[in-house]
């Protein structure tokens, strides 16, 4: 019996020792969530509006995420850009965004990701100033090899044209210009989908240790470390390391 005892005091001992070692309120309060079942996780640096609070994400705008009624996860950009999530690796720090019109041309003209937390991934490093013009003033599309995309084209704007370079304006006397892109990669202009990626927060380290990443409470900077994880929440925050 007293040996009983002696056991018992132990495991208790070791118990709070090891709760000790994890923060219950970070996986309590900020646990991983998805939008919907086979949608990519949620966690820090990002949260989702309404399921996390907001202190679960990182304090920059872009890092905000929420689900629409059809429960897709959404990302939101300056200004009015409004993409849809396909996966999040946290240990790249990319995200796979995508636009459900299958047009990225359309959202590129309001897509401004200095103002964001977020750059392009993409191998083209090349990155252009683009012009969109409407050509329906032609009865057929000109015979000239510049760029056509279909998405644009409507019963207002039959024929239309990407244009990369300037000695290329020449050509399009006849056609009137809808709008400028300016320092995107040119396999964006084409891509059904973008890779973006973040550099700050840095969690990578944290990821690569399965550990949760979180802000460093009493650091003016945007400093970071890896606190452990709850044995009952390991298994579905590993889940999600995505290469």
């Amino acid at each position: 019996m007293a040996n009983c005892t002696i056991f018992l005091s132990c495991l208790l001992i070791l118990t709070n020792c090891v709760a000790g070692s994890f923060s219950r309120q970070d996986v309590d309060n900020c646990p991983d969530l998805r939008c919907k079942e086979d949608g990519p996780l949620v966690r820090f640096p990002f949260y989702i509006k309404g399921r996390h609070d907001e202190s679960c994400g990182f304090p920059l705008q872009g890092f905000q995420l929420s689900c629409s009624k059809t429960n897709d996860t959404l990302l939101e950009l300056p200004v009015s850009v409004t993409l849809h999530v396909s996966n999040i690796s946290y240990i790249s720090q990319t995200l796979d965004v995508y636009d459900p019109t299958g047009c990225f041309l359309k959202q590129l003209e309001f897509l401004n990701l200095s103002t964001s937390p977020f750059f392009y991934t993409m191998d083209d490093y090349n990155n252009w100033n683009v012009s969109i013009f409407n050509c329906s003033k032609y009865d057929s599309s000109p015979s000239w090899g510049h760029q056509w995309d279909d998405c644009l084209v409507d019963s207002n704007h039959p024929f239309v044209t990407v244009v990369t370079l300037i000695e290329e304006m020449e050509d399009l006397l006849p056609c009137n210009k809808m709008f400028n892109i300016s320092f995107v990669p040119y396999g964006a202009l084409r891509s059904d989908f973008l890779t973006l990626g973040w550099s700050k927060p840095e969690c990578r380290r944290c990821e690569a240790k399965h550990k949760l990443c979180r802000l460093k409470t009493n650091s003016s900077k945007s400093q970071t470390h890896c606190l452990n994880k709850f044995p009952g929440n390991i298994s579905s925050s590993r889940s999600d390391l995505q290469i």
